[in-house]
């Protein structure tokens, strides 16, 4: 599966009927993904499912400098955070953004949460304090910067 990624004629059908994707065209916008199935790795992990995790990490981009680069959240900060789903829209995210637009989705993809978004806030809370894991806030730009 193919989102945001430009597709042109293949050179090599004499019959203009088949296309290839083009990964470097960022005409339309720099956010290509593509997905496929786990299988195609060939070391892929198995059993599918890792252990609790020590550190949880929400990464926002905060276009407009309120929030410090990294914090460190409680579990009442994260279920917080967790629910607002803050970010911000910038320019090459998405066609027709050219200054920075404060976003928010719940549990950071409310399209796809079948649930009450605090029933997730809930079981994150629940999470954290059982296996004794630490959340964190960063901002996305602050985080790549220092990683360059």
């Amino acid at each position: 599966m193919l989102e945001n990624v430009a597709m042109e004629q293949d050179g090599n059908d004499s019959n203009n009927e088949s296309f290839v994707p083009n990964f470097f065209d960022t005409e339309k916008t720099q956010n290509g993904r593509v997905s496929y199935p786990i299988h195609h790795i060939d070391n892929f992990f198995r059993p599918q499912m890792a252990g609790h995790p020590e550190n949880i990490i929400f990464l926002t981009c905060d276009a407009f400098g309120v929030l410090p680069p990294v914090s460190k959240l409680s579990p009442g900060q994260a279920m917080y955070h967790f629910l607002s789903g803050y970010t911000a829209k910038v320019a090459g995210t998405e066609r027709g953004v050219k200054e920075p637009t404060a976003t928010f989705s719940g549990c950071f993809g409310a399209a796809f949460m079948t649930l009450c978004h605090t029933r997730y806030a809930d079981l994150l809370a629940e999470k954290m304090k059982k296996h004794g894991s630490h959340a964190y806030l960063g901002m996305v730009h602050f985080i790549l910067y220092q990683l360059l």
